[in-house]
């Protein structure tokens, strides 16, 4: 049996992993059909970093997993129990095909154990404790950690952005962004790493005939650093701050404001788009563009569907052409209401 872990092990510890899938509704992915149930695992191979690069590779390999979100909560000996949180993957990165039994992590428990899997069973269960206690600040420093240092070592603007693909994946992918922008106007990306998507809009935009100001916010330093460097012109108007309560600076205001609903807890997703209509938009006629990239219908559907089901009006969506084969990216977007 495991122990439990509160912070992950130094990276030479750790020889092999046990994940255990979530998908973003909460129920828990366990590899089905012949050999299943099972939970993905393997070995760390020489010259990974265990939290970047196993993660990665291992559940793609076995389970045809794509994880976004990773956290640790048992060791025994080299051995690592983690959960991770994300989607059967559709791209062109090597994967299995697996077929993926979905259920409540109680039930996945329950097939492991009838199955023989007594410390698989014990491992579900554990993470399930882990996945749904996750404190808000443990949320934001594992994304901080996970993405500074995944896009830092991005060798192309488009993967110090968190993309995969080229530079015209990039824009089939985030173009449609642009749909819920009409006017001339300022814009902020909340949640901007290197700055891409401010410079992309501005760029697109201006092929419309339209003026874009783009400015921009992260919780990381090391990628507003980053984007700083990359956009000198405008380094004085990207900044480090929190989605969930960052205030722009001077009482400015934007006529568009983007930002991903993943920058908090599920459970803080209305908040976030509050904070955002009343203290960032301009009031009365700023917009906010709300993405959700890569989602399945089983995490809440498309970005306007999630939205609506929060309690908001959508002016409009939109959705990327993508790449053949995977989930399309989709944008919906609120009107600001006038100032009370």
């Amino acid at each position: 049996m495991f122990a439990p872990v509160r912070d992950d092990p130094d990276a030479g510890r750790v020889r092999r992993i046990t994940f255990v899938p979530f998908l973003e509704d909460g129920q828990c992915a366990l590899i089905g059909g012949a050999a299943g149930p099972a939970l993905p695992t393997g070995e760390v191979q020489v010259g990974e970093d265990y939290r970047f690069d196993t993660v990665l590779r291992v559940p793609l390999e076995t389970a045809g997993f794509r994880y976004q979100r990773f956290r640790s909560f048992g060791l025994d000996g080299d051995h690592l129990y983690a959960w991770i949180e994300g989607a059967q993957y559709r791209g062109h990165r090597p994967h299995v095909s697996a077929e993926l039994m979905t259920c409540s992590a109680e039930d996945a428990a329950a097939a492991l154990d009838a199955a023989g899997e007594t410390v698989s069973a014990a491992a579900v269960l554990a993470a399930a404790e882990s996945y749904r206690s996750l404190p808000d600040e443990v949320f934001y420093s594992d994304n901080v950690l996970r993405l500074e240092t995944s896009y830092l070592r991005a060798d192309t603007a488009q993967g110090g952005s968190g993309f995969g693909g080229s530079a015209q994946d990039w824009r089939d992918g985030r173009l449609h962004i642009t749909d819920g922008i009409s006017r001339n106007g300022s814009f902020l990306d909340v949640g901007c790493a290197n700055g891409l998507l401010m410079e992309s809009v501005a760029t697109w935009c201006a092929q419309r005939g339209l003026r874009i100001e783009p400015y921009g916010v992260d919780l990381s330093t090391g990628l507003v650093e980053l984007a700083r460097r990359r956009l000198p012109q405008w380094a004085e108007r990207i900044w480090v701050g929190n989605a969930i309560d960052w205030l722009p600076p001077a009482g400015l205001r934007f006529d568009y404001v983007h930002l991903l609903l993943d920058c908090v807890p599920r459970p803080r997703r209305a908040e976030l788009i509050r904070h955002h209509l009343e203290r960032t938009c301009r009031p009365g006629t700023g917009r906010l563009l709300i993405s959700q990239y890569g989602s399945l219908p089983a995490a809440g559907g498309t970005a306007a569907a999630i939205v609506r089901s929060l309690g908001f009006a959508c002016a409009g969506e939109s959705r990327g052409s993508g790449r053949p084969g995977y989930v399309r990216d989709h944008t919906a977007w609120v009107d600001a209401p006038p100032a009370s």
